[in-house]
């Protein structure tokens, strides 16, 4: 189990978090393999069980990769590094956990990146900048998928929407005067338009895409499948059928750990960080998604020997060991699934490693297996936009001077004397405010006419405070501008590969004898 203190997103340029360091994953991941090959798991050696499973996915991620047109990785050996995500145009704080999985796979162990293309894909596009006077952030769109439809059942775009998007990305990148980034774009753009042939949905159009870009800079190391593909394999369908049969024992856990994880981080909502699996009669909801024409659906299952599975109310059989048409995990599962029966060592970013306190508790009371360590890792990167230092601070002293001339003029008077009688009395309601039998109509009295005081006050300060306005004006201005400056979101290809993968390379040699 990974002993976590509350992880937070690094927010200087080029700060990492990573947790244990990237040159322990190795030696951690080679203990954990140990310890999982010697347990069982309803009976069954999940040593046996891991290498079946493991054995498929390399069988799938050789014909991805052949299908996209990459070579497969050499061989696999060594621990098994694994990571996972959405195929979106995400930010470098996520991919530096794919480079990190290469990485990994350079140093001796397999490397594998799932690609979530089961997860809602609702829009598909990036937050980019530009300068129209200011500097602002624009959102821009390639795809609007609707309510409930995944990656996979989502169309791969048109050459020329692509086109279209790549040069509206251009056209806003030309008004910061960063040719650099521009170039980044084109070669996004060639890079996707390679990968539109071979890619069969979105889901596999993004994380083919991301792949070029990758073997742009050198060769990428890692397999590579996708959670569609990973769904239909024996080790998923054995998997998924542990859970089935027993599903009130894991609606118990699963809920309980839930309750567990709200309680310690203060959750009060039903939701967070994601739902209690439902009963309904003698039917119990499943920790999987139902893909149906294009659509994810919750299914259920009436537990037993040979469970009976239903969606929207309608029976759809029995639950075999040829498994089940377009069933995929939802996200505990899937994480459940391959730190259990793949990886030996899982990589999450922070949001995962929120929730996989949970997986946790559902691997250690469901399944009865120790919860192998994971890895946290994220990064923050920023473009190069800033035309000066953080103006917060700056924007906060302002403020502070603002509200000291409003409550406390006399403090700020160029000449006291005239105002010298009025000050004076101020003072006088002040001290008579803090008599404590003063009545409620004497307070609100001498409150109001604290208040005309200081209005009288003002009228000496005119000057001062329309300075200080204009300053706070135009601080608040610097002040968005450089949130928009600071922004980690932007999308991961307008980075250097070189830049991203520095900070894991200053950690390669620590607590390793490599």
């Amino acid at each position: 189990m990974t002993e976590l203190t509350e992880v937070s997103v690094p927010t200087r340029h080029g700060e990492i978090l990573c947790t244990p360091e990237f040159g322990r994953w190795l030696e951690l991941a080679e203990a954990t393999a140990r310890r999982l090959d010697a347990v069982r798991v309803f009976g069954e050696p999940l040593g046996v069980l891991r290498a079946q499973a493991r054995c498929e996915l390399v069988g799938q991620a050789r014909a991805l990769l052949g299908r996209w047109g990459f070579a497969p990785p050499e061989g696999c050996n060594g621990p098994w590094v694994v990571t996972a995500h959405q195929p979106t145009l995400y930010h470098p704080g996520i991919w530096i956990k794919t480079w990190a999985v290469d990485l990994s796979a350079g140093r001796g162990a397999t490397g594998l990146h799932v690609v979530v293309d089961s997860d809602e894909c609702q829009a598909w596009g990036v937050r980019i900048p530009r300068r129209d006077g200011a500097l602002r952030a624009v959102q821009r769109t390639l795809a609007e998928c609707g309510e409930g439809v995944p990656f996979e059942a989502a169309p791969v775009p048109e050459e020329a929407r692509w086109r279209a998007f790549c040069a509206q990305l251009r056209d806003d990148l030309k008004t910061l005067g960063l040719p650099e980034l521009v170039e980044r774009v084109f070669w996004a753009e060639r890079a996707g338009l390679e990968s539109l042939s071979p890619a069969r949905h979105l889901g596999e159009f993004g994380a083919a895409l991301r792949r070029r870009l990758e073997a742009k800079h050198r060769p990428v190391r890692y397999w590579e499948v996708t959670v569609s593909e990973l769904s239909q394999t024996r080790a998923f369908r054995q998997f998924a059928g542990w859970i089935a049969r027993d599903a009130e024992r894991f609606r118990t856990c699963h809920n309980a750990a839930l309750e567990e994880y709200r309680r310690q981080q203060g959750v009060r909502s039903a939701a967070q960080p994601f739902p209690d699996l439902r009963q309904e009669g003698d039917w119990v909801e499943l920790p999987f998604w139902l893909v149906r024409e294009g659509v994810r659906r919750p299914v259920f299952v009436r537990p037993g020997t040979r469970p009976v599975v239903s969606c929207e109310g309608k029976p759809l059989g029995e639950l075999t060991d040829g498994g089940l048409e377009g069933l995929r995990p939802r996200a505990i599962t899937l994480t459940l699934f391959l730190r259990l029966l793949v990886a030996d060592l899982f990589v999450h970013g922070v949001g995962g490693a929120r929730y996989d306190r949970v997986t946790d508790r559902v691997l250690q009371e469901f399944f009865r297996v120790p919860p192998p360590p994971f890895a946290v890792l994220t990064a923050t990167f920023h473009l190069p936009l800033a035309r000066h230092a953080d103006p917060k601070a700056a924007y906060a002293a302002a403020q502070r001077l603002w509200l000291d001339l409003q409550h406390n003029p006399d403090r700020h008077l160029p000449d006291p004397a005239p105002a010298r009688p009025l000050v004076e009395e101020k003072w006088r309601c002040i001290r008579a405010l803090e008599a404590p039998d003063l009545p409620r109509s004497g307070r609100r009295e001498l409150t109001r006419r604290i208040r005309a005081i200081n209005e009288a006050l003002r009228v000496h300060l005119h000057r001062r405070i329309a300075e200080v306005e204009a300053e706070l004006e135009a601080l608040r201005r610097e002040v968005e501008e450089h949130e928009v400056a600071a922004d980690r979101g932007y999308p991961f290809f307008l980075f250097d590969p070189e830049e991203v993968c520095a900070p894991l390379r200053a950690q390669e040699g620590v607590g390793c004898g490599r």
